[in-house]
């Protein structure tokens, strides 16, 4: 009896370590889900934070029709002379003289980064950022810049000095 006492308790307490460590697998998978979950949500992010700097939509400069597309892969509205919106990244763009290469980009969205300012901030933060301005018309209200070969134009509100949209052109006419 003694013996069948002994191996009940041994078999007992077998089976309650694989419990404890079955719970323990479990906890320890739960927790590496979540730390990959963490870390996919963060790098997804980040992304989205890197494709909506200027630094992106200078790429588009230059981009035939077909290509914007198919590079913003989203069906565009048709705007003004020959324009593009696309709704979801906030943006227009614009093409040159033959109607097929991307000169221009309109951006009014106060997501995207400008180095550090957004549309909405004080015209006197763009000017900190990007420097002395090759253009400045005070009574028309914007401000031009150079930025990377481009022509960086901002206007903005006279009476509060906020930004109130930036183009980004191939030259200014």
């Amino acid at each position: 009896m003694k013996k069948i006492t002994a191996i009940c308790t041994a078999l007992l307490l077998s089976l309650s370590m694989i419990g404890c460590t079955a719970k323990q697998q479990v906890g320890l998978s739960s927790d590496v889900s979540k730390e990959t979950s963490d870390i996919s949500q963060k790098t997804k992010l980040a992304e989205k934070e890197e494709k909506n700097t200027v630094n992106e939509y200078t790429k588009l400069i230059g981009l035939t029709r077909d290509e914007i597309i198919k590079k913003l892969d989203e069906k565009p509205k048709l705007v003004d002379e020959g324009g593009l919106e696309f709704p979801s990244v906030g943006i227009r763009v614009w093409f040159g003289e033959d109607a097929k290469i991307v000169n221009q980009v309109f951006m009014n969205s106060k997501d995207i980064d400008f180095n550090g300012t957004r549309v909405g901030e004080n015209v006197e933060k763009f000017k900190s950022i990007f420097g002395k301005p090759v253009l400045e018309d005070k009574e028309s209200a914007y401000i031009n810049f150079d930025y990377k070969g481009l022509v960086l134009h901002v206007p903005y509100d006279s009476k509060t000095q906020k930004v109130i949209a930036v183009y980004l052109m191939k030259e200014w006419k």
